[in-house]
């Protein structure tokens, strides 16, 4: 049996076509997303802090089998990258989140802004859903989307991104087969877009000299902890100069559910922290 192929979209569609396939299908892949020039603009930054990484140590034997030991990883982008900005703030992909996350939480924060650099010999990760992170909470809805942009040419050899579609329909416990599984196929600009109750894994790199570079961008409701913690990995100085949008999804607008009868977080000296940077 073939495995199932995922829908691809073209560049200039929209957010209503992306948020109804993710509810059709659990994900999307979307051709030409990132522009050759902000590619170019963000691989250049990048390479530095990839050609410095020191390989996985995230202190935790468990952590680092999930991560990678020859994945680099790179995290605080706004501070790294300058061009992630422009990804951080595209304006269908805050659609995207807002209308999946939007039923249980009125904002959204980034999760993660994460470059995963899969090298040859990885194994893949074990299917997993994002939501599980909080696997405390049991929300009727998604907590959280995600994105897989590709920054080269990544195929299914290099550790292409292993999706099941339909797996956000699924019973909790089930268990997919190899023939409900597909790996993406991503030329560099294409993104896949998917929720936090679809399982997924990076895939297993079995080439010998090609590295699997790609950016995972997801948000989450704004009243969870994110993966990513923004304020010791992006220094306030850099927030400061960001634009106020990006401030809000770096976590630093006081969380209001007042009007959905819930009430307040993340104060700053019991006030609104976006006056830091007034």
């Amino acid at each position: 049996m073939t495995a199932p192929e995922l829908t691809r979209l073209p560049a200039d569609c929209t957010t209503d076509d992306i948020v109804e396939i993710n509810e059709r299908d659990g994900g999307v892949i979307v051709d030409g997303w990132l522009s050759t020039d902000l590619l170019e603009r963000f691989n250049a930054e990048l390479q530095p802090w990839l050609d410095a990484h020191p390989g996985t140590n995230s202190g935790s034997e468990a952590s680092d089998a999930f991560l990678g030991h020859k994945t680099r990883r790179i995290q605080g982008l706004c501070a790294k990258t300058p061009s992630f900005v422009e990804i951080l703030l595209d304006e269908r992909l805050l659609g995207f989140a807002e209308a999946v996350v939007g039923p249980i939480s009125p904002t959204i924060i980034l999760n993660d802004g994460e470059v995963i650099d899969i090298g040859p010999g990885e194994e893949a990760q074990f299917l997993h859903r994002d939501d599980d992170a909080w696997n405390f909470a049991n929300p009727d809805h998604p907590m959280i989307v995600n994105t897989i942009a590709a920054l080269l040419d990544v195929t299914p050899e290099m550790g292409g991104t292993l999706v099941v579609p339909g797996s956000h329909r699924w019973d909790a416990d089930r268990v997919p087969t190899e023939a409900e599984t597909t790996a993406c196929n991503l030329p560099a600009g294409s993104t896949l877009f998917f929720r936090g109750d679809t399982l997924h894994a990076g895939g297993a790199n079995t080439t010998t000299d090609k590295r699997r570079r790609a950016l995972s961008t997801g948000f989450c409701a704004g009243w969870l902890r994110p993966v990513e913690n923004s304020y010791t990995n992006i220094p306030l100085d850099v927030a400061r100069g960001l634009p106020r949008r990006a401030q809000e999804l770096l976590g630093y607008a006081l969380y209001d559910a007042s009007e959905a009868g819930g009430g307040y977080l993340g104060y700053h000296e019991m006030g609104d922290p976006m006056t830091l940077f007034n």
